[in-house]
């Protein structure tokens, strides 16, 4: 009778071990159809965003991977620019969704250890103004949207320098606009230095409900201005060319209330740079082509309900 018992056990035994080295099998069989196949699909609809949105020329990546578990697919050794001399470097950029729910995005990135010398001349130039020789970071961005609302947040930490955080909420009242084409002339003219073109090209399209823009100090602003720079000059004088300065960018006229507290908050973080935050919250949403106007008339800082904090 024990042989029975110990027969049965090692035929169980036996039937037990060979379910799971089949089963084992199987999974691995099907893990690997997931991201050959995933893969492939990914890569395609990325290739097909990259080529609406017109950044096709522009990005580069070494090769495609798809965690077979989460399945959110990432771009491996991504440069923009020119491949050889490119703008920036990242070592990785996550989509953290799959399928690409495309016009929603929800991307990680990380900026790939850069020197100096290993990026373009436009890059150099800013990493100079700086004070930095090597370029390291991370960030995220998502953007989702909903019929005509579209709300969008962005983090960037650049290390040495500082980190940014802005979220932004907005209306658009033009149906035939396309988020890849919006994203792509929002991220061109910064590029170039033209953020102004955005209220020419999407003034009457565009509604603005919030921003809130937060930057926390790692060594940017104390490099540019550095204490000795800023006790060169009294601080009357440097408060009346700061009150100047956001007379000149449409804020507020430079002998009005805001423009004092303007000047005042910002020569505080000045001396000793930290946090700052600037929020916009207009009673109703307000036009990019309103915006403009309300800059042109010196009114931006108070018709928009705009607020300057140091914390």
């Amino acid at each position: 009778m024990n042989n029975n018992i110990v027969t049965k056990l090692q035929s169980g035994l036996g039937r037990a071990l060979t379910y799971f080295i089949l089963l084992s099998c199987l999974a691995i069989l099907v893990l690997y159809l997931v991201q050959r196949f995933g893969t492939q699909y990914a890569e395609d609809k990325i290739q097909e965003q990259l080529n609406q949105s017109g950044l096709a020329p522009f990005v580069h990546y070494e090769s495609i991977h798809l965690d077979p578990f989460t399945l959110t697919p990432s771009l491996e050794n991504v440069s923009f620019g020119n491949e050889n001399s490119p703008w920036l470097r990242f070592a990785r950029i996550s989509l953290n969704s799959y399928p690409i729910k495309y016009p929603d995005l929800d991307v990680d990135f990380w900026i790939q250890k850069s020197p100096i010398d290993s990026l373009s001349r436009e890059t150099r130039g800013l990493m100079r103004a700086a004070g930095v020789d090597t370029l390291l970071g991370k960030g995220s961005f998502t953007s989702k949207v909903e019929g005509e609302n579209v709300s969008s947040h962005f983090k960037l930490d650049i290390k040495d320098l500082g980190k940014l955080d802005l979220t932004s909420k907005i209306n658009l009242l033009d149906n035939s606009i396309v988020m890849s084409d919006l994203r792509s002339d929002v991220l061109a003219s910064f590029a170039l230095g033209q953020p102004e073109a955005l209220p020419i090209i999407y003034g009457d399209a565009i509604e603005l409900h919030s921003l809130d823009v937060k930057y926390e100090e790692s060594g940017l602003i104390s490099h540019l201005f550095p204490p000795s720079v800023i006790l060169q000059d009294s601080p009357e004088n440097q408060l009346n060319r700061l009150e100047n300065i956001c007379q000149a960018l449409g804020l507020a006229p430079a002998d009005s209330e805001e423009a004092e507290h303007i000047a005042e908050t910002l020569l505080a973080f000045l001396k000793q740079p930290k946090k700052l935050s600037l929020t916009l919250s207009p009673s109703s949403a307000i036009s990019l082509k309103e915006l403009a106007l309300l800059a042109s008339e010196g009114m931006l800082y108070k018709d928009s309900k705009m607020t300057l904090s140091n914390d």
